[in-house]
């Protein structure tokens, strides 16, 4: 356990860092998104792309990998969004954001940096698979939802793969396939560039993560961030632990990178989503805050189980 504690406390301590400086007044609002532009759009795509282009591009084709974990993921989505409009008498559009709340793990700014650093390089590629992957499942599902509001169902699909093929990481993963396919070596000076911004992202993410989620409104909402909790941080893991263990064929370390994604708290896209959209934003960022205060307490107890399979 102390090898647990040693990984995950310098992770969540990053966290409430940042947010002990929005509370002092050391950083404001404007700020926080600074850093958190910064994270996710400079720091983190050179991590992802010299993990994932220092690996086989082969070895990312891993459907079984792919429909047990996406399975989970539209099996809780579509829970949630359920819970959503039966227990809390949510729209349509709100109740699918209340499920992506529900599914969509944070990756980026705190699943990359720590399956990296918890299971090694190796973990790159699975992590980016779910990146990827989650990715597209899951503006597909919501697509549905939005369409459902007024929208044209292709017209709101277009605009989610416009969304996904904007995202840095995404961009990155590909990237870095790419280049793994080709063969190529990297010249030593761009490798160091590379390696200089991506040992910068874990620490950024995390400190903006803490700094951005700060200060929103939870008593208001005390029902349904218990049930997105719930659902985000033990259903999901849960049952991705159920599919993959009672379903062999699987490598260990993508067992355990697929177990550990899921206990991940809500990603931040989901307020930009919710946002963009025009359905429960408050409340997103307020799941956002609940899940990863949380999360300092049931990740290092996942983790500490990962460790002993």
């Amino acid at each position: 356990m102390s090898l647990v504690l040693a990984l995950t406390i310098p992770f969540f301590a990053l966290i409430f860092l940042g947010m002990f400086t929005r509370v002092i007044g050391f950083l404001g609002p404007d700020d926080a998104r600074t850093l958190s532009k910064f994270a996710f759009f400079v720091a983190l795509p050179p991590m992802m792309f010299t993990k994932v282009a220092a690996g086989d591009a082969m070895e990312i084709l891993n459907w079984g990998f792919i429909w047990r974990y996406e399975l989970a993921t539209i099996i809780v989505f579509l829970a949630g969004a359920l819970i959503g409009r039966s227990m809390f008498g949510l729209s349509r559009l709100e109740s699918g954001v209340f499920g992506l709340n529900s599914g969509y793990p944070n990756y980026g700014y705190l699943g990359v940096p720590m399956v990296i650093l918890a299971f090694g390089d190796a973990a790159a590629l699975p992590i980016a698979l779910l990146l990827f992957a989650d990715s597209v499942v899951l503006l597909a599902v919501l697509a549905c939802f939005v369409a459902a509001t007024g929208g044209g169902l292709f017209q709101t699909f277009g605009r989610a793969l416009i969304t996904m093929a904007k995202n840095p990481l995404v961009i990155s993963v590909v990237a870095g396939l790419l280049f793994s396919a080709s063969g190529l070596k990297m010249p030593s000076m761009l490798a160091s560039v590379l390696n200089l911004l991506g040992n910068a992202a874990p620490p950024i993410a995390l400190f903006a993560l803490g700094a951005t989620v700060y200060g929103q409104p939870i008593k208001s909402a005390f029902g349904e961030m218990g049930a997105i909790s719930v659902m985000r941080l033990l259903v999901h893991p849960a049952l991705v632990a159920v599919l993959f263990l009672m379903v062999p064929g699987q490598d260990p370390l993508w067992i355990k990178v697929a177990i550990l994604s899921a206990c991940l708290p809500v990603a931040a896209n989901v307020f930009v989503l919710s946002d963009h959209y025009g359905g429960y934003s408050g409340r997103s960022a307020s799941a956002i805050l609940v899940t990863t205060v949380l999360a300092s307490l049931t990740v290092p107890v996942v983790m500490y189980y990962l460790f002993q399979i």
